[in-house]
């Protein structure tokens, strides 16, 4: 009888063993687990990749208005650039030794509002300089920088320099 008790108990361990069903399910735990903690590591790292790239795609370059506005002056057509009417094209760099003066100035770059930046161009061409400024300076500087250009001259181009000089809204 304690054989068969034995056997008895043996089969029915057996039987839970090696059961289907409770083998699949255990797997599937155990696979539930890994993906779970593997989920949890990746959606912590892209939190933390995401909020670190945010604030630094959001700002704006501290020079970037005095860049934009020194580009508009050597290379559009309607501030000092030399202009082709015959090909429709603009020189960027090649200032236009006749358009550079106070009337072009104020019609490249209205500064009738005080809540924009003063700027004061000189333009050292051989023994030349040529000083103009926008309506709104007051003659301090808060920043300067010169650049090398080409001045054009009835037809015959020389190298130059530009010295921009930059003044806050006030």
């Amino acid at each position: 009888m304690a054989r068969s008790r034995f056997q008895k108990t043996y089969k029915a361990y057996a039987k839970m063993l090696f059961n289907k069903r409770a083998d699949i399910s255990g797997r599937k735990m155990i696979f539930y687990l890994i993906v779970g903690f593997v989920l949890i590591a990746a959606f912590f790292i892209v939190v933390t990749l995401v909020s670190s790239d945010k604030s630094i795609i959001s700002k704006i370059p501290p020079d970037l208005e005095n860049y934009l506005t020194i580009q508009r002056f050597l290379s559009s057509p309607e501030c000092f650039t030399l202009y082709d009417q015959s090909i429709s094209r603009a020189y960027p760099s090649i200032i236009d030794i006749n358009k550079f003066n106070q009337i072009n100035l104020n019609r490249c770059y209205d500064a009738e509002n005080t809540l924009v930046k003063s700027y004061r161009l000189t333009l050292k061409y051989g023994d030349q300089q040529i000083t103009i400024n926008t309506k709104n300076w007051q003659g301090f500087i808060k920043k300067s920088e010169i650049r090398q250009i080409f001045v054009n001259n009835n037809g015959k181009t020389d190298r130059a320099e530009i010295y921009i000089e930059v003044q806050d809204a006030k």
